[in-house]
């Protein structure tokens, strides 16, 4: 009967505790502490540091965004100055109303394998008998700025690229590694070499 009662002091004790707790935190938030918190998160909010040089020693030179005024401010060990301030600078925006043209790069040539090397010698005796250029004949234009030119490759996204090929490496780049069975199988014969000695 007397741990029973015990235990029930407890509880309540405990109960008391906790419910004093619970009163002392919500008086703290929305009371004087908890509301001087929020200001003070809602001003720091509002502040946006958009650059800051040092100029020797402990002086620097800061530009601040505050409630759309832009502030240049002179700072040092004992003083904050204003230097200057104006409006917050709009973001550019940049609007496209014709057709975006792709950046190019000059033309190089692929490097020649054997077949190329082979076609093209075979276009020059085909040419050389026929007597015209090589680019009339194959009906190609020169000297224009789309012949000179190729746009740049436009690069995949996500899941669209190329998986890596695996590389798996051979007994020879392995050997003395753990992921090589030759190890494994020395380590086996030392171990069965102490078992039997």
């Amino acid at each position: 009967m007397d741990t029973l009662w015990m235990a029930l002091r407890v509880a309540v004790s405990l109960g008391v505790v906790l419910a004093l707790m619970w009163v002392l935190h919500r008086r703290a938030t929305k009371g004087g502490l908890g509301a001087a918190t929020k200001a003070r998160g809602r001003r720091a909010a509002a502040v946006e540091v958009v650059g800051r040089q040092g100029i020797g020693g402990k002086a620097s030179v800061v530009v601040v965004d505050v409630d759309g005024e832009r502030l240049v401010l002179g700072v040092s060990e004992q003083s904050v100055s204003l230097l200057r301030s104006g409006p917050t600078p709009a973001p550019e925006l940049t609007i496209v109303t014709g057709p975006v043209v792709l950046p190019t790069e000059p033309r190089t040539p692929a490097p020649a394998t054997t077949a190329d090397r082979f076609r093209a010698e075979l276009e020059r005796q085909d040419h050389a008998t026929t007597g015209l250029p090589a680019d009339t004949a194959s009906g190609a234009t020169t000297g224009t700025a789309a012949s000179s030119t190729v746009p740049l490759p436009m690069r995949p996204r996500g899941s669209a690229r190329r998986p890596a090929r695996a590389v798996v490496p051979t007994a020879q780049q392995l050997q003395g590694s753990v992921l090589s069975a030759d190890t494994w199988r020395q380590a086996a014969a030392a171990l069965r070499g102490r078992r039997a000695g």
